[in-house]
């Protein structure tokens, strides 16, 4: 399932994230933590160092976004 379809409710909130408008683990927590577990295989989150981890996130969201209007 790709990101477009699964959160499609949530792609306005994710293209202002992935454009750095909004922080999403700030403004919607929990959108924030379903990503974290849709990306877990695809990105190596540690959790030592949580921005790094966020910004490895936006940088898939970003990734998959593109194309899509």
């Amino acid at each position: 399932m790709t990101l477009t379809t699964k959160f499609k409710k949530d792609l306005n909130v994710l293209r202002a994230a992935a454009n750095k408008e909004i922080f999403l683990d700030v403004k919607n927590p929990k959108l924030y933590k379903k990503l974290k577990r849709y990306y877990k295989d695809e990105v190596n989150l540690t959790g030592e160092d949580p921005d790094a981890d966020y910004n490895a996130i936006m940088d898939c969201i970003s990734e998959d976004l593109q194309g899509v209007i």
